[in-house]
């Protein structure tokens, strides 16, 4: 099933990887993987999946180099899982490699961002939704507080409208940040739109996507956005102090400066030198080319390395199938939940695995489901979330619905 571009999140690029991938397994295949999602009704994907067998092996993998040396393929396997895990997420998202960097969380991606385009010292303003994510927008307070013009615009009923956002957008504003797929209730940001309206103004766009990337199909380049980050613990099946962020390659650097200098010095004087090169600085520094210079410096490498096992299977299985496997169970639940009384917030045209009710009695509601095994996420405002994954079945939605019925 193709999805309107203008609608949707892109095309997802998975092309010239048949060799690196393994054979797409079966969605019966990744439920056995996920042994959490055999022992319980697992629908809360987009708090945190469940680890798989083939990302705890990665892992594994990497840890065995370090307990007990390179041999045996051990060294090969950790410099090359750590190489292809930015490697593979850089096509899963239609990026290039060196617009990828590792960092330990989408926050500390945003804030690279936001920092590095110093929009407060040049006088810009930033804006944003109140379905961005929720940790973001208590950041952008802070820094409103601390002397930066932030907009905030509200959403109505639970749907953000593209006027009052071109309302707020003037000739100062740096930077419109968002989240693709809002963790509230799944709205899907028009992100085409979005882009073309920062960029009349000379404005860049940031998304969120955690919620997006391993969940839905989705291109950068084709939507526009400058820059995005991700954690690893949700959709991507990774763990937690693991991220990637993807600035464009023609604004690292310039529109984005650094702020941290990774790397390391070469000293080319004596003793440390038997012979100093005349043509070099007694220090030289060399400066990162690419995303990595956004990088904090050591990083979760045991977490990429079993996400290098997981985006191997999310691109051999594809986006657009893991999309469309999930998507009976959403239409499902949006037509059946309403009669059940609860109240759908989640839009019902959303192309997301995100849906959010409000419940009359939340707590009775969490009570009703936790006798039965069944995991959604509880919050505020009375919500229940919840969030169908490749593990996920027909039979989990049965479930859930008999224990609120």
């Amino acid at each position: 099933m193709p999805i309107p571009r203008r609608q949707f999140l892109g095309s997802a690029a998975a092309t010239g990887l048949a060799a690196a991938l393994p054979e797409a397994p079966s969605f019966d295949e990744l439920r056995k993987a996920f042994p959490r999602a055999t022992q319980q009704v697992y629908l809360d994907a987009a708090a945190h999946m469940p680890l798989s067998t083939y990302t705890a092996e990665g892992m594994r993998r990497y840890m065995d180099f370090h307990m007990y040396g390179p041999g045996e393929g051990r060294g090969e396997y950790q410099s090359e899982s750590i190489k292809q895990s930015r490697n593979l997420f850089a096509k899963l998202i239609g990026a290039k490699p060196n617009e990828i960097g590792f960092v330990i969380c989408t926050k500390a991606g945003e804030a690279a961002v936001v920092n590095g385009l110093s929009i407060q010292e040049s006088g810009g303003n930033l804006v944003t939704n109140d379905l961005h994510y929720a940790g973001s927008v208590h950041d952008y307070l802070g820094r409103k507080k601390a002397g930066m013009d932030v907009r905030i615009v509200k959403h109505r009923d639970w749907h953000i409208d593209m006027r009052d956002m071109e309302r707020v957008v003037d000739r100062k504003t740096k930077l419109i940040s968002i989240t693709l797929v809002s963790n509230v209730n799944g709205w899907v940001e028009d992100a085409k739109a979005i882009s073309e309206l920062a960029h009349s103004h000379g404005a860049y766009v940031y998304a969120d996507i955690i919620q997006a990337a391993g969940s839905v199909p989705m291109d950068v380049k084709a939507l526009g956005i400058d820059f995005a980050a991700c954690s690893n613990y949700k959709w991507l099946q990774g763990e937690r102090g693991a991220g990637f962020l993807y600035v464009r390659e023609d604004l690292q650097g310039s529109a984005v400066r650094d702020l941290s200098f990774p790397g390391y010095v070469y000293y080319n004087y004596s003793p440390w030198v038997p012979e100093k090169n005349g043509t070099l600085d007694d220090m030289p520094f060399i400066a990162a080319k690419a995303a990595n210079r956004y990088e904090p410096g050591n990083v979760n490498l045991a977490g990429y390395a079993g996400q290098y096992e997981s985006l191997k299977r999310i691109l051999a299985v594809g986006p657009q199938r893991i999309y469309e496997h999930a998507k009976p169970m959403c239409d499902r639940l949006k037509k059946e939940l309403p009669s059940l009384g609860f109240r759908l917030i989640t839009p019902v045209d959303a192309k997301s695995s995100v849906i959010t009710v409000q419940a009359k009695d939340l707590k009775g509601t969490i009570a009703k489901l936790a006798k039965a095994n069944v995991q959604v996420t509880s919050a505020g405002m009375n919500r229940m979330r919840i969030s169908p994954a490749v593990y996920n079945n027909m039979s989990d939605i049965d479930k859930l619905l008999a224990a609120l019925g």
